[in-house]
Formats: C-alpha cells, sequence, structure tokens
C-alpha cells in the first residue's frame, strides 16, 4: 500500500509516473514518520509508481494526517 504524494497537476494529468510514499504496519521511529489510518508513511522514504502498477484506490488520508504529511514532506525536501 502507498500514499500518493504528488501534486494534484500530476495527479490529474496522463503522465504514467506519479510519487508515492510506502504505507508500513510498524512504526519506523523516524521523525518524519506520520501515523495514518492503516499504518505509518514515512516522508523521507519517497519513491516513484507507475501508474498502471496501482491496483485500486483504498481511501483517503484525513485532514489531519494528511496536514501532518505535508508538514513533514516540507521538512524532508526543506520547502
Amino acid at each position: 500500500m502507498v500514499a500518493i504524494v504528488s501534486s494534484d497537476g500530476v495527479n490529474d494529468s496522463s503522465r504514467p509516473w506519479l510519487i508515492a510514499a510506502d504505507v508500513h504496519q510498524g512504526n519506523p521511529g523516524d521523525i518524519l514518520a506520520i501515523a495514518v489510518s492503516g499504518g505509518w508513511v514515512n516522508a523521507a522514504n519517497l519513491s516513484r509508481v507507475y501508474r498502471p502498477w496501482l491496483a485500486e484506490r483504498v481511501g483517503n488520508l484525513d485532514p489531519g494526517a494528511r496536514e501532518s504529511l505535508d508538514t513533514a514532506l516540507r521538512a524532508a525536501l526543506d520547502l
């Protein structure tokens, strides 16, 4: 399972690659790890995923988790 973290512009485009972060079951113990429904997302571990690899949408992050992940991504990427 992954959390798609690429921008809406990228997600809504026909680009074949998206940016994602893996969702893990256990707390990785990293300051950039965010608790989400179903596990933990570490903003420091990003990867590209090929759109056809994605089988189905499992759900959406709640607003609090999205804000925390956004903050962690800005910190990880110095934005």
